[in-house]
């Protein structure tokens, strides 16, 4: 028995049975996993209430931020969010609340090891599945770790660095999620900061219709190109770990990327909905009304109905 299955079906014994009960998804189809980061949701996990209400169902996935001066996996967090219903997506961003620089070559040289073994510990002794998202947008200039200043060398050393050390501690209930920013205008390339597939198990995409001066971007226009690049890099399953939508046209926004557009890409696995204000924009689904209404009612849809369960259960080993 593999180390990987080992460690998970303990504490997944119980997932097939419950997802065979779980309502299927869109016939014919192996539906898509409906999340979203919620602010604060380490301090007031009674929001993922609040969004369950909401919508109607409780989110597959709940998203929170970790910086690496801080420990990256509170089995009291966890927990709130598992015992909602939910699987927790870390995003682990190797840069400091207080001012610390964690350099990607020093990182794959292994100065900051007994952190991330640390971490690799907490992780596997929590025992439940996390998604695991580090060192995210890399091919973007507006994170430490991103291209200004970084060869792809640097960043792929990095990657594999942190992965191995996991592996090492036996941290294989760790779903490892490589998410790029889009390459909407050819000006963020991502191909050559792939770490390859024995690596990741997800590869992710984040974007955006900021909605800047009343601009209307579809999600098709935003995540199509970079879909096709991701589908030459790896078969790996397809999460949109970033999304929203801005003012201008929000609830038509909302309607067409979930209702049409989206289905069409067929390697997208997971949804997680940026349910914040960031750079100047309301990005949150629930504002405006006519904004809610959009989101709820395709959210109902039967391809979004995958629960926690019917979601891990593939992920298996």
């Amino acid at each position: 028995m593999s180390g990987r299955r080992a460690a998970c079906l303990a504490a997944l014994a119980c997932l097939a049975m419950t997802a065979a009960a779980a309502p299927s998804a869109a016939a014919g189809g192996q539906g898509i996993a409906l999340g979203t980061y919620i602010p604060g949701v380490a301090w007031h996990p009674g929001q993922i209430d609040r969004y369950s209400r909401l919508m109607g169902r409780v989110p597959a996935i709940v998203s929170d931020y970790k910086q690496w001066d801080v420990p990256a996996f509170e089995r009291r967090e966890l927990m709130a969010i598992w015992s909602r219903g939910s699987v927790p997506m870390i995003t682990w961003e190797p840069m400091s609340y207080h001012g610390r620089s964690y350099p990607l070559r020093a990182i794959a040289r292994g100065r900051y090891d007994g952190y991330v073994r640390r971490s690799a510990r907490a992780a596997r002794d929590w025992g439940r599945p996390i998604l695991l998202r580090f060192a995210h947008e890399m091919n973007g200039d507006w994170y430490p770790w991103g291209v200004r200043g970084n060869s792809p060398h640097d960043y792929k050393a990095a990657w594999r660095h942190v992965v191995r050390v996991f592996r090492r501690a036996g941290a294989d209930n760790v779903q490892w999620i490589w998410a790029p920013n889009v390459d909407q205008g050819g000006d963020h390339p991502f191909a050559g900061l792939f770490p390859g597939n024995r690596w990741v198990d997800w590869v992710g995409l984040d974007g955006f219709n900021w909605g800047y001066d009343g601009s209307f971007y579809s999600f098709r226009r935003i995540f199509g190109h970079s879909y096709r690049v991701l589908g030459r890099l790896s078969r790996r399953p397809v999460m949109i770990a970033e999304t929203g939508a801005g003012a201008a046209g929000k609830a038509r926004w909302i309607s067409q990327a979930l209702r049409w557009q989206m289905p069409r890409f067929g390697r997208i696995r997971a949804l997680v909905w940026f349910n914040y204000n960031a750079n100047g924009v309301n990005l949150r689904f629930d504002t405006p009304a006519p904004a809610l209404r959009a989101f709820r009612a395709a959210a109902r849809e039967p391809r979004y109905a995958l629960s926690r369960e019917a979601f891990l259960a593939p992920l298996l080993p």
